[in-house]
């Protein structure tokens, strides 16, 4: 191969070169070559190279004493547009078109690869002439008005260069142009001239495909991947593709499946046709992958979407209502799976989900909290097995969507602050109920430490719902004060199991007086082996087992009883050896002595059988009464112990029920003789008696507990609108409401009026006043 610039006949040369095309591209009618002479040769003649082509392009890109680079590209595009008329007609003769089509078009492209490797010369030299930017979308757009205006008047005749016709091309690859000219001259031809016959029997195969009729595919993929080849060279490659062929398949979906889901949802039950129609849109991806561009697959997806379930998902919506009361939850998953696809489609289904966990829990509260305030452990455990059954249905049917879990928690979270018709039947003090029932000795109580485990957990799971932690922590804390100063817990480490629990969802500071508890015990266990030790070493004997709890006070819940009472003899002697120990050991502290709670173990020595009795120790101060004397009177009892006559009554009744004691007249007036039975009997020999009845009790109890909630809160807003007023100095009273609510949300939900409460009671004390710019401002005193 010579690269030496010579002399070229252009018309010759060009006609040699025009022939090896109309080869390669395959002979057919308005060929545009000839097979007269002027200077050209068949590619079967002896001496010809494959490097012809390659030299010719060359010599007549490099020719002296001038070029015909540009001469070469307008034969080149004459030569294209006839061969592609050519092929369009040979087309048009098939009743299939799209086979057809398909098979020209795969021929073509293979032909203009070819050629455009052998012009790669030319194309260098078109690319240094161009502008910088790599494709000019003005020239690509005004060839094609040119060619739409001039594609009659190309010859279909004639081998040489001057029977073709000069259309003007804009100057581009080679490749580039081929893609032009078929573009323009079939695919556009076929639109405007011919009803648009290969794109309507595409889309008929299409429909064959889906109504399960096998089609052509091949072919037709073909034809599709034309759309987008055709447009290699253009700066939007797409963009043909996406205004021929992409928007007219999807309206052919939309109406397809317009039609179809109509009629199914018209003739199938809900759950058959969700998975009819979810078998319709695997089918509809495959199909699309096969028949689209990537970049349209999705679209298509949405499309059928909307028209499959969008279209009708009021209807699944009032279906998935019933699938849930019916536990149909196959059909429910179904359904979840379907509207995941469409915007916002889960949305209404976790309302629907929420107000039904909120019925059901409704029918628990109904059913069961009448028997709660006797006993809460029914109630609180059909709440906590709802919520874990429909926690695993979350899990199993709902891929475990958080969407979901939230709905769960927004319906349980409206269960547990439910208000009920009796303020003491109130989930928080219900639940504290439940914890103590579960952590207290008894003989219920037979779960072994991992079932204990397990339901504290399920515990601290309801827990996290309640909007009034506060109350729950104050009645938990009197009930855990008593469990630790009577000995009643069934293990420490489940009882800091809990505490820790309380301590993830709320902080430490909602536990510190609970921990705090708990070491006030250690150390009265170390401080009465001390006392023990002391009163060896001093030789001192008591006379009796004495042990004391010294408890922090403002650590634990308990209060002093409003009963003036006179220890008994037999307690004085150690009530002072430990008072004057403690005292050595703590200088300046004080001990303030709380008969009401405590305890004692007395024997029975005056019958046949032993017995021993629990008491509590104003029950002992009357049983010690009988030791001098077998009878005495209640208006005596009641000198004797420094107690009201009605105290007397209430301390002794437990004793007269149990028979320890008789009476003489069931009234127990004054002059009512109170006497030791000697007939007394039980079959157990270790009895505790009980102290005022457990109604009346928990009753005052509740009472208390919530009159102390509501100081507490008192106390606790104040605290927290002052800490906000100082670190802001001035704020906005809808912006300290806000803030106060924020910071409270931990323990309760503060209501407005007693924000306001608190705001006007710290205006009285000082602490801060309104602004006298702004009467909606509060300003922070120093």
């Amino acid at each position: 191969m010579s690269l030496r610039p010579k002399r070229v006949d252009f018309d010759a040369t060009v006609g040699s070169l025009l022939v090896f095309c109309d080869a390669l591209f395959g002979s057919g009618s308005g060929s545009g070559t000839s097979k007269e002479g002027n200077g050209s040769s068949n590619t079967n003649d002896e001496g010809s190279s494959f490097m012809d082509p390659f030299q010719q392009v060359y010599d007549l890109c490099t020719a002296f004493p001038k070029p015909f680079d540009d001469r070469l590209f307008d034969a080149l595009g004459g030569f294209l547009v006839a061969k592609v008329e050519a092929t369009r007609e040979r087309i048009l003769d098939h009743d299939d078109l799209v086979s057809a089509y398909a098979l020209e078009w795969s021929r073509f492209r293979t032909a203009a690869t070819y050629l455009d490797k052998i012009c790669e010369y030319l194309n260098k030299i078109i690319a240094k002439k161009k502008s910088p930017s790599p494709f000019n979308t003005s020239a690509a757009s005004m060839a094609s008005r040119r060619l739409g205006g001039m594609a009659g008047s190309v010859s279909s005749g004639g081998g040489g260069a001057d029977k073709v016709l000069p259309i003007k091309f804009d100057k581009q690859r080679v490749e580039s142009l081929a893609y032009l000219v078929w573009k323009e001259f079939v695919l556009n031809n076929l639109k405007k001239r011919h009803s648009n016959r290969l794109l309507d029997q595409v889309f008929d195969f299409v429909t064959q495909d889906r109504d399960g009729v096998p089609a052509v595919g091949g072919a037709v993929i073909i034809a599709v991947e034309s759309f987008v080849q055709v447009n290699e060279y253009m700066p939007q490659q797409l963009q043909y593709y996406i205004e021929e062929y992409e928007q007219n398949y999807l309206n052919a979906t939309r109406q397809y499946y317009t039609a179809e889901s109509n009629t199914l949802i018209s003739t199938l039950d809900i759950s058959s046709y969700m998975k009819k129609i979810t078998s319709r849109l695997a089918e509809e991806e495959s199909r699309s992958s096969r028949f689209c561009h990537v970049t349209s697959h999705e679209k298509v997806k949405k499309e059928c979407e909307a028209q499959c379930i969008a279209a009708h998902q009021k209807r699944i919506y009032n279906e998935f209502e019933g699938m849930l009361k019916t536990e149909k939850f196959d059909d429910a998953q179904l359904t979840y799976s379907l509207m995941l696809r469409i915007p916002d489609g889960i949305s209404p289904m976790l309302e629907i989900m929420q107000k039904h966990v909120i019925s059901l829990g409704k029918d628990v509260v109904d059913r069961l909290r009448v028997g709660a305030q006797k006993d809460p452990r029914d109630f609180i455990t059909a709440l906590i097995e709802l919520h874990e059954r429909y926690t695993a249905i979350c899990a199993k049917y709902f891929n475990n969507d958080a969407f979901f879990g939230a709905a769960i928690d927004k319906a349980f979270r409206s269960i547990v602050n439910e208000s009920y018709e009796n303020a003491s039947q109130n989930f928080p003090e219900l639940l504290s109920r439940y914890c103590d029932g579960l952590l207290k000795k008894s003989a219920k109580s037979a779960l072994s430490e991992s079932e204990l485990e397990e339901r504290i957990s399920r515990v601290i799971i309801v827990f996290k719902y309640l909007n009034e932690k506060d109350i729950f922590q104050k009645f938990y804390s009197r009930m855990l004060a008593k469990r630790l100063i009577y000995s009643m817990s069934v293990s420490d480490d489940m009882e800091m199991n809990l505490i820790s629990g309380l301590k993830a969802v709320c902080g430490v500071e909602y536990t510190t007086k609970l921990q705090r508890m708990f070491t006030d015990i250690t150390l009265s266990h170390d401080l009465n082996k001390r006392f023990q030790a002391s009163t060896e070493r001093a030789g001192v004997n008591l006379g009796l087992d004495f042990s004391v709890y010294v408890l922090t006070q403002g650590s634990w819940p308990l209060t002093g009883s409003s009963l003036g009472f006179h220890i008994p003899e037999e307690l004085e002697k150690s009530m002072t050896r430990f008072s004057e120990f403690y005292m050595n050991a703590h200088n300046g502290r004080k001990l303030t002595w709380m008969f009401h709670l405590s305890k004692a173990d007395v024997r029975l020595t005056h019958l046949d059988k032993k017995y021993e009795l629990n008491v509590s120790l104003h029950q002992l101060g009357i049983l010690l009464l009988f030791n001098p004397v077998e009878s005495i009177t209640v208006a005596e009892m009641a000198v004797a112990v420094k107690l009201s006559e009605d105290d007397v009554r209430k301390i002794a009744k437990a004793l007269i029920d149990l028979e320890v004691l008789s009476v003489s007249n069931p009234a127990m007036s004054s002059d009512s003789v109170v006497s030791v039975n000697y007939k007394f009997t039980n079959k157990r020999t270790k009895l505790k008696v009980s102290a005022a009845t457990a109604s009346e009790s928990v009753a005052q109890e509740s009472e208390s507990t919530r009159t102390a909630v509501d100081e507490d809160r008192k106390i606790f807003l104040q605290a927290t609108i002052v800490r906000i007023l100082k670190s802001r100095k001035v704020i906005a009273h809808t912006q300290l409401v806000q803030q106060v609510i924020e910071h409270s949300k931990g323990r309760f939900l503060p209501s407005v009026p007693l924000i306001k409460k608190g705001v006007e009671q710290l205006i009285e004390k000082g602490y801060m006043e309104r602004s006298p710019d702004r009467k909606d401002q509060y300003v922070y005193i120093a």
